[in-house]
Parts: structure tokens; sequence; C-alpha cells
């Protein structure tokens, strides 16, 4: 009888820790269930306000179909203009429009307040390391007045004044002979598709050969930093 005691008294401390340990594992469940959900409904919300199609589908992406955050940075680049249409008037109308992108169509936006042109109009950005290595080097240029010196944030009224300087301009065969050396340099372009990036950058490099203030050289070195494909 002494001996089922003890075996008794000794197996009742395992009991209660098994107890613990099960009643642990219920609460840190149930705390993770919670967590996944709430962070769940937050992607949700902010997939909801972005603005475009394309915007959408790339949070899409970056969120794996909305099962983990996504960094807030890109959450503010999913949510400026991406469109690759090449010019930018449709979104000066009072019902403002923009074409859509390799990612969506288009879009027709309550309002432009508060938006820039955006990027990521070829595929959603992963992180925002080269994004943050780009807008060092353009620093160089910070003295030329009236460029992007972030094109994922480009002010609609300032690529409208590039593309339609692009549309008039027409360069002479000596000048042109220096936007050709550029272009073959130049490992992005003025963009990787002919979208309104690509033409506000083709409008800045005439202006600047133009005006004898950047040569080649440096007209890619401008391009390749203003990459906004993704």
């Amino acid at each position: 009888m002494k001996l089922i005691k003890k075996q008794k008294n000794k197996l009742l401390p395992i009991a209660i820790i098994a107890v613990a340990v099960i009643a642990g594992a219920w609460v840190i469940t149930s705390r993770s269930g919670k967590n996944a959900s709430t962070a769940l409904a937050a992607d949700q919300a902010a997939y909801d306000k972005i603005p475009t199609a394309a915007g959408k589908a790339n949070f899409v992406q970056q969120s794996a179909s909305l099962t983990k955050p996504v960094d807030p940075e890109l959450v503010d680049l999913d949510s400026q203009i991406i469109s690759c249409a090449p010019n930018v008037d449709g979104l000066l109308s009072n019902n403002p429009t923009t074409g859509g992108s390799c990612a969506a169509g288009p879009t027709t936006l309550a309002s432009t307040t508060g938006l820039f042109m955006g990027g990521q109009c070829c595929g959603a950005m992963k992180d925002t390391v080269d994004y943050h290595a780009n807008l060092q080097k353009l620093q160089a240029f910070r003295d030329t007045p009236n460029i992007p010196l972030d094109p994922m944030h480009t002010p609609i009224a300032m690529a409208k004044y590039w593309i339609d300087y692009d549309n008039a301009t027409t360069l002479t065969p000596a000048q042109q002979a220096i936007y050709d050396q550029a272009y073959a340099i130049s490992k992005e372009k003025p963009c990787c598709c002919k979208c309104w990036h690509y033409f506000t950058n083709e409008g800045i490099a005439k202006k600047m050969i133009i005006d004898g203030t950047w040569d080649a050289q440096k007209i890619a070195a401008y391009w390749d930093a203003s990459d906004i494909c993704g």
C-alpha cells in the first residue's frame, strides 16, 4: 500500500505539469490565432485602400495572397498611380482614369489628391533595397531643377510637363547622336516599357542635350538610377 501511495504521489506533479503544458499550448494557439486574424484583417484593410487595380495586384503578391504582413513602405508605393499609359492626361480630368499595367487593368480614380505617378508597372517590388540605393544615386542630380529625384513619387504635373516637352521636341542629328549613345550605354534605357515614365525620361534627356547640361554618360546614369519597373 505504501508503495502505491508513493507512486501516486510521484504521478501527481507530473499530471499537474502536463495539464499546465496543455493549457499553455492552448493559450499560445489561441493568441496566435487571434494575432493571425488581426494581421489578416489589417492586410485586407490595406488592400481595400489601394486605389488602382495594379497596386492591388502587387499587394497580393507581396502579402502572399493576404497571408503575411507587407512593409509599410511597399504599401505606400502600391498606393500610388501605377500605370503603363504613355501619357497622364486622363488623370487631369474630372473623372481621373489611368491605363493598366502588366500587373492589372485600367482604373477610374475617385481623386488624384495626394497621389503621385508610381512604379512597379511591370512587377511587384519585394523589398526596397535597390529602391533606396537608386534614391541615393539620384542625389547626384539634385542641382538640376524640375526632375524627379524619387521617380516612384513623380508629381502628375511634372510627368505631364516632360511628356509634353518630349512630344514637342525633335533633336538635330548631332543631338540625336548623343541621345543614341546614352541609349546604348544605359541598362534601363528611359524605362523598361514605353509608359509615362519612358517619355518623361526621354523628355528630360532631350532638354539636357539641347541645353548642353548632360552628356551621354550622365543621361544613362540618370536613367539607370530612375528605374521604376519593380
